[in-house]
C-alpha cells in the first residue's frame, strides 16, 4: 500500500512545475522580486505538503519505528524535528 496519498502526490509535481517555471524565468532575466515571488510560493507548498504527510503518516511512522527499536516518543520527537529544522 502506497502511503502517499494522490493530492499529496500530485502537491509535489505541482510544485515541481512551479520549479520548471521559475528557472525558464531565471534564464530568460524576469525581475528578481517575481522570481523569489515564485520561490516564495514553492517554499509555502512544500512546507504544507510536509506538514500533510507527517500529519497523515504520523501515526504508521511511529509504529513502524516502534518495530525497529525507537520509542513512540521519540519517533513523535524526530518529527517535530523534521518539522521545525526545515523552517
Amino acid at each position: 500500500m502506497n502511503q502517499y496519498n494522490k493530492n499529496i502526490i500530485n502537491r509535489i509535481k505541482r510544485a515541481e512545475g512551479q520549479m520548471r517555471g521559475i528557472l525558464a524565468m531565471m534564464e530568460d532575466g524576469k525581475n528578481c522580486s517575481d522570481v523569489v515571488t515564485q520561490l516564495s510560493a514553492v517554499r509555502s507548498s512544500i512546507d504544507r505538503a510536509m506538514g500533510i504527510i507527517v500529519a497523515e503518516n504520523l501515526v504508521a511512522c511511529v509504529n513502524d519505528q516502534e518495530m525497529d527499536g525507537i520509542s513512540k516518543e521519540e519517533s513523535v520527537q524526530q518529527a517535530i524535528n523534521l518539522l521545525v529544522k526545515s523552517r
